[in-house]
Formats: C-alpha cells, sequence, structure tokens
C-alpha cells in the first residue's frame, strides 16, 4: 500500500505541473515549465528514495520468510519420520498402542494444515512484493512523462497551413488531432503555390530505396534532407482531421514538369489498409493517373491488398501503390532513368511520358482545403 501511495503522490506532482503550465501566460510559460520540472525532479528523487528504503525493508522480510520456511521444511522432516515410528510402533506391539498413536497423529495433522496455511501465506506475500526493476520502470515513466509534458510547446500547429510562410521551408512539429494523438514531424514546403503544403513524397535521384514492405511503408522511412516517404498513418491522421488537396509535380530528365492536381485527397486508417477514399476533382496537365486507384487499398511486396489475384501488383512492378488491377501510376516504383524496355516496374505515370519511362522527379504535396 506504501508503494502505491508514493505512486500516486508523483501523478499528482504531474498533474499539478500540467495545470500549472495550462494557466500560465505565453511570456512565463518557459520559466514556469522549467520551474515545475525541477519540482518533480525533486518530488521523484524524493519518493525514489523511500522506496529504496522499502525495498530494504521487503529483503529482511524475506530473510525472515525463508527462515519460516526452512522451519516448516524441517518439521514437515519430523512428521515424516514419526509416522515411520508409529508405523513401526503398530507392526510390533499391536492394537494396544492405537489410541496413543490416533492421538499423535491427529496432532500431527493440525500441524501439517497449518504448514500448508503458512505456505500458501508466504506465497501471496511473495506474488504481490514489488521488484526493483519494475519500482524502476515506475519512476522512469513518470520521469519521461514529467519531462515531456514541460518540453512540449501548449499549442502545436495542426499542419503546415498554419506555420507562417515567413518561417521558411523545412521541419515543423504538427498535431492534427490535437488532446487524441501523438505530435509528429513533417516537411512543409513554404514556397510551392504560397506555402503550407506538407510533402508526403519527394524523389529526385535514387539515393533512397523504395522497393519495401508494409511495416515501413506505414511508419514512414527515409530522410526530410533528401528522399522520404511521410508514412500512411500520418497521411491517414492530417487527412482525417482537415480536409486536404493533393498536388503530384513531376519532372523528366528533358526538363519538362507536369502537375496532377486533386480537390479531395483522403486517406483511410489502418483497418481500412490505408485505401484511398477520395481524390475530389482533378486539374492541372500531367493528365489523371490516379483515378484508376480511387477506392484500393494500400499494396506492398508483403501485404497483397490489390485486386488482381492471384498475383501481387507490388511485387510485379517493384512498387508499392493504391494498386487495383494493377496500376496507371508507380510513383514508388524503381527509380530508373529515362526510356526503359522493362514495362511499368520504374516511377512512372501513364499520362506522361507513359509505362515505359522512368521519372526524374516526384513530389507529393497536400495543404488544408475549403473544398469538401
Amino acid at each position: 500500500m506504501l508503494l502505491f501511495k508514493f505512486v500516486l503522490l508523483s501523478v499528482i506532482i504531474l498533474a499539478r505541473l500540467a495545470r500549472s503550465s495550462d494557466e500560465a501566460s505565453n511570456g512565463s510559460l518557459s520559466n514556469a515549465s522549467g520551474f515545475g520540472y525541477e519540482l518533480t525532479l525533486t518530488g521523484l528523487d524524493a519518493i525514489n528514495f523511500s522506496i529504496q528504503q522499502n525495498n530494504l525493508r521487503t529483503q529482511e522480510q524475506f530473510q525472515v520468510l525463508s527462515s519460516d520456511v526452512e522451519m516448516l521444511r524441517r518439521t514437515m522432516d519430523n512428521v515424516g519420520g514419526t509416522i515411520i515410528k508409529h508405523m513401526q510402533q503398530i507392526n510390533r506391539f499391536g492394537g494396544d498402542a492405537l489410541p496413543n498413536i490416533r492421538n499423535e497423529l491427529e496432532l500431527l495433522s493440525l500441524n501439517v494444515s497449518q504448514v500448508l496455511l503458512d505456505t500458501s501465506q508466504i506465497y501471496r506475500v511473495q506474488q504481490t512484493m514489488p521488484t526493483t526493476k519494475m519500482l524502476n520502470d515506475i519512476i522512469l515513466q513518470l520521469l519521461a512523462d514529467g519531462h515531456r509534458k514541460c518540453a512540449e510547446p501548449t499549442h502545436l500547429p495542426q499542419t503546415c497551413a498554419e506555420v507562417a510562410p515567413n518561417r521558411g521551408s523545412g521541419r515543423y512539429r504538427v498535431q492534427p488531432q490535437s488532446g487524441f494523438k501523438n505530435a509528429f514531424e513533417v516537411y512543409c514546403n513554404q514556397e510551392y503555390e504560397g506555402g503550407g503544403w506538407t510533402v508526403i513524397q519527394n524523389r529526385y535521384d535514387g539515393s533512397t530505396y523504395f522497393y519495401r514492405g508494409w511495416d515501413q511503408y506505414e511508419t514512414g522511412f527515409g530522410d526530410f534532407r533528401g528522399e522520404f516517404w511521410l508514412g500512411l498513418k500520418k497521411i491517414h491522421e492530417l487527412t482525417y482531421a482537415k480536409p486536404h488537396e493533393l498536388h503530384v509535380v513531376m519532372e523528366d530528365f528533358d526538363g519538362s514538369v507536369a502537375v496532377a492536381k486533386y480537390s479531395r485527397f483522403l486517406v483511410g486508417g489502418p483497418e481500412e489498409k490505408y485505401a484511398l477514399n477520395s481524390l475530389g476533382n482533378y486539374s492541372g496537365n500531367a493528365g489523371d493517373s490516379l483515378a484508376p486507384s480511387l477506392g484500393m487499398k494500400f499494396t506492398t511486396l508483403d501485404a497483397d491488398n490489390d485486386s488482381h489475384p492471384p498475383d501481387n501488383c507490388a511485387v510485379m512492378y517493384k512498387g508499392a501503390w493504391w494498386y487495383a488491377a494493377c496500376h496507371a501510376s508507380n510513383l514508388n516504383g524503381l527509380y530508373l532513368k529515362g526510356p526503359q524496355e522493362a514495362f511499368a516496374t520504374m516511377m512512372c505515370w501513364k499520362s506522361f511520358r507513359g509505362y515505359n519511362y522512368g521519372l526524374k522527379r516526384s513530389r507529393m504535396m497536400i495543404r488544408v482545403s475549403n473544398n469538401v
């Protein structure tokens, strides 16, 4: 019980710290958070000291219990010896010894019952006593939670559209569903068409390998400073928190640039296998090579969710995409330069340079839109 009082005390400290941070003004937030964090550290140090004292007491109790167990073991040995002795007496003297033997056996039975009761009690105590590792894990978790609460800004932008354009392109921390989901980092493009764009895919030199499995496409991979895929989980959170438009900007090796624009881009969640649920209206000069993917689940080399049984389109065309049977676009395919004999395995867009041409650049960007 004392352990849980200490843990409850630490939770109360963190709760008060969080409330103090929320009530602080913007000008004093940093100082208040810093003071609160130091207060939390002091409180946790005191809790850790008390827990260590309790741990020493626990070790002493275990020593006592061990002695009791050893005594009980010896008693059981004596019981066995007594029973053997009385059996020998019965064989030697016959029925005359039975009344005394019966009395002693009844007494032994009571002793055995007490032994079993004490043993069960010792077992229960042992099961409920916390280990040092468990206590340390609790302290470390509370410490991490307190640090994160103090270090995290009170208000984060939900999308790149809330980041001031004059702050420039780069990495920013956003929280699409404030209070419900954790914040994460994205790359914001502030130069293209007024800024506020979240880049969800970027390819331009083949330095990052895109023929990967489900787990990596779900969580994301690559480097914001180069080529990357943001991750289906994050794309889903962004597009479900607020309406988004999608722009796909492509370039070939002759310097021609083409853009495909979609007014309402919406990606489902994990239970839907991140299906492409909406594209809205198309515009641009690249041609619409994404419409055949509408309504399709995402497919990777190890997760076949396309409509082309028994083959896996991701394996056939060396990519990962919202494949149907199979594709009119393959922007996560192999990075091959220009005209190719291979059919549709490269980063391609059917209506812009066709199935036998590997594009030089591909950048997929989304931005909050008023189009619903």
